[in-house]
């Protein structure tokens, strides 16, 4: 038993890690996309457009099989993305799955 929970943390453990960092990687890409969004920049009145960010966060994310979700205020957005990972080993000591779960924010700055 004690082998089966050591082999399940190191590699059920490591699929954990690996998908955590994978979906910071996406979650950081659609919040930089969607705070590319920008506009009243000239009207001296800068924020982002909830429509266009949304749809291309959306966009962004769908290609990639991930769904998430989004907040915008004025310059920052944020999203949150979350993944369901299978246990393959520790599943057999009743740790069937786990999910993993990213938040990134971006604010965009004049300079």
């Amino acid at each position: 038993m004690a082998a089966i929970s050591l082999a399940g943390l190191a590699y059920d453990g490591g699929q954990v890690v690996s998908s955590y960092m994978g979906l910071s990687d996406v979650a950081e890409n659609a919040a930089r996309l969607g705070g590319q969004q920008i506009i009243g920049v000239r009207d001296g009145d800068p924020h982002v457009d909830i429509d266009a960010a949304t749809k291309a966060m959306k966009a962004y994310l769908s290609v990639r099989g991930i769904t998430g979700v989004f907040q915008i205020r004025g310059t920052q957005v944020q999203v949150k993305v979350s993944q369901m990972i299978s246990m393959k080993i520790l599943g057999l000591i009743g740790i069937s799955r786990r999910t993993v779960q990213v938040v990134r924010v971006v604010d965009v700055v004049d300079g």
